[in-house]
């Protein structure tokens, strides 16, 4: 059988690159063979192995058949295994599928049954076969790229929804304090009605929409805290500002006098016009603590919401993912270790706090556990949803249940970019980090984000996020 493929450049200035895409980039963003332009993008076979592997996969199975159908709908389009298939992304880039190939020169302690090592023999063997083409892995996996280095190959981290270090650092910035003149909060409280407190926004102070501020007075006495709204900012006080009749929490009185950035997140996990809330904040900030509170006060007190609906990736340690349904049970009782958190809060927001107290909410169905993997099949309507541990979900996992929700739906989306568990993400292209980054760079009025600074669990907690860092 011929494995041979046409790489020869047809001229001189035909020096398009050879970008060899490996699994996990595939499954990461099943897009990606578009984002390389003009180039050509090579998938060796083993690697739709690996893909239709995980296809029963409750983490990863949604883009593992995304990426079959979007193959087979390029092959459809017309193509040759000999020439190659166009890829459609106004490029005119080529994608081939590859096997064989293997060089011979490859070094005899890999071996090359482990999938990775075959991926490097099949790169360098390319390299031998077409030595004027520049072949490059692109790779998810950083001791791929290492060994990759250590091989001569050239070897590239999937960086198309990667953000930098720095404009990463940037999110994580406590809540901004304005000094307003004495004219402008002569101004904010001319009205004898609190709820009309607001004053003209103006646009040296660079906020945006839904984006809350602590307010001083020209002699730098904090008076107040306000949120933007259009081409207002109005006014909310610290004080009265409480979830289920609990206010923001200061653990360290000896550097925080106030806990600024909990006293927004409150306002806007209650604030009914806005339906999307983006916590971000590292373990022992209070995530869980206010978005738990708000649903139960929105659908128990208020009646805002007909019930709640929590969502949390289902991570497991093998690198194949076990799906859920091999342990025994049912659904919510497989869930049920999985959303520990949210089932120690409910324990602690409930009246009757025994087990079956929180249990009856639970079998009532006003509170549904949710799989991630499942959340195309449900019933999100008038829900108050908080899906937490958001960074351990691809964007495309977000986009999936964002496109679920209503008008009558409120979405507060949890995580700490910090802790990845899964193996096929990191810090600066998951879910998290993608939305909120969107949600900087196109500001709407449903929707708000907040990082949360201080760490309230404990003392005990915050030494070991202190000290123990550093040895990272």
């Amino acid at each position: 059988m011929d494995h041979k493929i046409d790489l020869n450049p047809k001229n001189e200035q035909d020096n398009r690159s050879c970008y060899v895409l490996d699994t996990n980039v595939l499954l990461h963003d099943p897009s990606a063979i578009f984002r390389f332009e003009e180039n050509i993008v090579i998938i060796p076979l083993f690697v739709l192995d690996e893909i239709d592997s995980k296809k029963k996969d409750p983490q990863l199975g949604y883009n593992a058949r995304d990426i079959s159908q979007k193959l087979e709908q390029l092959i459809q389009r017309g193509g040759d295994p000999f020439k190659g298939v166009a890829i459609p992304n106004g490029y005119d880039g080529v994608l081939y599928f590859v096997n064989d190939f293997m060089s011979q020169n490859f070094p005899l302690e890999l071996s090359t049954t482990y999938t990775d090592n075959a991926l490097l023999s099949q790169i360098m063997g390319l390299k031998e076969h077409f030595p004027q083409r520049n072949f490059i892995l692109i790779s998810k996996d950083r001791n791929l790229r290492i060994k990759g280095w250590a091989l001569q190959i050239p070897c590239n981290d999937y960086v198309h929804d990667k953000i930098s270090e720095e404009y990463l650092d940037s999110f994580f910035q406590p809540v901004k304090e304005l000094q307003l003149m004495e004219e402008e909060i002569n101004f904010l409280f001319k009205s004898k009605s609190a709820g009309n407190w607001e004053i003209p926004y103006r646009k040296k102070w660079r906020l945006v929409e839904n984006e809350g501020v602590a307010l001083f007075d020209p002699g730098n006495q904090f008076f107040g805290m306000a949120m933007r709204k259009g081409d207002r900012l109005k006014y909310f006080d610290y004080f009265s500002t409480k979830i289920l009749d609990m206010p923001p929490k200061v653990l360290d009185t000896e550097h925080y006098q106030y806990n600024f950035e909990q006293a927004v997140c409150m306002q806007q996990a209650m604030d009914d016009s806005i339906k999307i809330q983006i916590i971000i904040g590292k373990a022992g900030t209070g995530k869980t603590h206010i978005a738990m509170a708000a649903a139960l006060e929105k659908v128990f007190k208020e009646r805002k919401y007909d019930s709640i609906k929590l969502i949390k990736p289902v991570i497991t340690k093998s690198r194949l993912g076990e799906d859920i349904g091999f342990l025994p049970g049912s659904v919510k009782r497989k869930l049920l270790p999985k959303m520990r958190p949210f089932v120690d809060k409910l324990r602690l927001f409930t009246s009757d706090q025994t087990e079956e107290g929180y249990k009856k909410l639970i079998d009532s169905g006003v509170i549904e556990l949710l799989n991630l993997a499942d959340i195309r099949g449900a019933d999100l309507a008038n829900s108050f949803v908080i899906f937490d541990e958001a960074q351990n979900a691809n964007p495309f996992q977000m986009r999936t249940l964002g496109t679920r929700l209503g008008e009558d739906t409120k979405l507060i989306v949890l995580g700490d970019p910090t802790q990845i568990d899964s193996v096929y993400l990191d810090k600066y292209s998951n879910a998290l980090i993608n939305l909120y980054e969107n949600a900087l760079k196109n500001p709407t009025s449903f929707l708000a984000h907040i990082c949360l600074v201080q760490m309230v669990r404990s003392h005990t907690s915050k030494w070991f996020e202190t000290y123990l860092q550093r040895f990272k």
